[in-house]
């Protein structure tokens, strides 16, 4: 048997089998962040798109309420739930205080109470 021959085989066959896993795993690195900061700024971006989309779906609910009483009812509850929201994300935030990642579990916080 030929060492050279069968090494270089081997390694083509190494290259051929890595390389395919490897290209196909790119695109989802590509898509979830690889830093700390990228991660941050991530979970601050989901945060504020899920605030919006919150803010627009309580303003629809509002406007389609009957009267008064059930629109201050509503009101009331959101700024329950805003109050057991950012004490649940301090929380949270303090199991990692002074943390490069608190930031990332302050943000995702919401997104464990409701």
């Amino acid at each position: 048997m030929n060492w050279c021959y069968n090494s270089s085989q081997s390694h083509r066959l190494f290259v051929q089998h890595v390389t395919l896993p490897v290209s196909l795993l790119v695109p989802i690195a590509q898509m979830h962040a690889q830093t700390q900061v990228a991660m941050n700024a991530q979970a601050r971006a989901g945060f504020v798109q899920a605030d919006t989309e919150l803010n627009k779906t309580y303003e629809a609910l509002l406007k389609k309420l009957p009267d008064g009483q059930s629109k201050e009812k509503l009101k009331q509850s959101q700024r329950a739930w805003l109050a057991f929201r950012d004490a649940e994300a301090a929380f949270a935030t303090d199991q990692t205080r002074g943390g490069s990642m608190a930031p990332t579990i302050r943000y995702q916080a919401p997104d464990r109470t409701h």
